[in-house]
């Protein structure tokens, strides 16, 4: 049976079953045993069919906003049982998710109609039996309904031409290199070749995809890695400087101060007071 669970960040990958983390508030982090990464954005939907011995770490991500998050898991047992005649029907975003066997992850923004599903209240005077079989019905009708509204949720909206299509998947092999080496990540000229164009090319794509540069990108992860190192204990502030790549800490400091609205100093005093 389909399982939901309730956590600040639960486990990211569950043995033959399809994962489903509907992540409401603050960013989360997936880090792989191969080198790469997967970033969960607040207000996105995240797909993923992963052993969890490929998985190294899941956590979340330091942030104004604590993070939430709802995990859902539908096992292979409950997926061949669910869908029996009905698999080819499946929209060609979830198939590879369904059938394939390998590491597999599919982005999408969480919708006001998830978010509002996902919060509604169980009936409060349902015995315990009644509600868990309400429930299961309730994911069931969640899944069913997220699986085959996916192609026609894509015609409603402007068409994504191969050629975006070609970009995002670029600009997202980028970010899993540079997140892989976050203390001394690649130069462009480096990810260029690396992805198959020239770096001009690059630069302009990323920006387009992002919304931002290269660069600012990169100082956001890098400040978000280092405040989630410092908020876990693994490293004061100096060191976690150091972790994400800054040898010179005026540098680090003005970064942090630009991404956060307050020096680490006073970051690190806000945190002590919360606890």
């Amino acid at each position: 049976m389909p399982e939901r669970i309730d956590a600040d960040w639960a486990d990211a990958t569950a043995a033959d079953a399809l994962v489903a983390h509907l992540n409401f508030r603050g960013d989360a982090e997936m880090r792989w045993r191969d080198g790469s990464s997967t970033t969960i954005s607040a207000g996105t939907t995240c797909w993923l069919r992963a052993s969890p011995a490929e998985l190294l770490m899941a956590r979340r991500l330091a942030s104004r906003d604590r993070h939430e998050c709802l995990t859902l898991v539908f096992p292979d047992a409950w997926l061949r049982l669910t869908l029996k005649g009905v698999t080819s029907q499946v929209g060609d975003a979830f198939e590879p998710l369904i059938s394939g066997t390998s590491r597999c992850v599919l982005r999408q923004p969480l919708t006001e109609e998830d978010e509002g599903w996902a919060r509604g209240a169980m009936p409060p005077h349902l015995c315990s039996q009644a509600r868990q079989l309400l429930d299961s019905a309730r994911l069931t009708e969640f899944f069913i309904h997220s699986i085959f509204r996916s192609d026609t949720a894509h015609q409603a909206g402007p068409a994504i031409s191969r050629t975006q299509r070609v970009a995002q998947e670029r600009i997202q092999r980028v970010k899993d290199l540079v997140l892989a080496q976050i203390d001394a990540p690649p130069s462009l000229d480096e990810l260029a070749a690396t992805v198959g164009c020239n770096p001009s090319h690059l630069s302009r794509t990323f920006t387009q995809v992002e919304g931002s540069t290269l660069s600012q990108w990169l100082r956001r992860v890098r400040i978000e890695h280092a405040a989630s190192l410092i908020a876990a204990g693994k490293c004061n502030v100096s060191e976690a400087a150091l972790e994400v790549g800054y040898q010179s800490f005026s540098h680090f400091s003005r970064a942090f101060a630009e991404e956060k609205g307050v020096p680490p100093s006073q970051w690190v005093r806000r945190l002590s007071g919360d606890k």
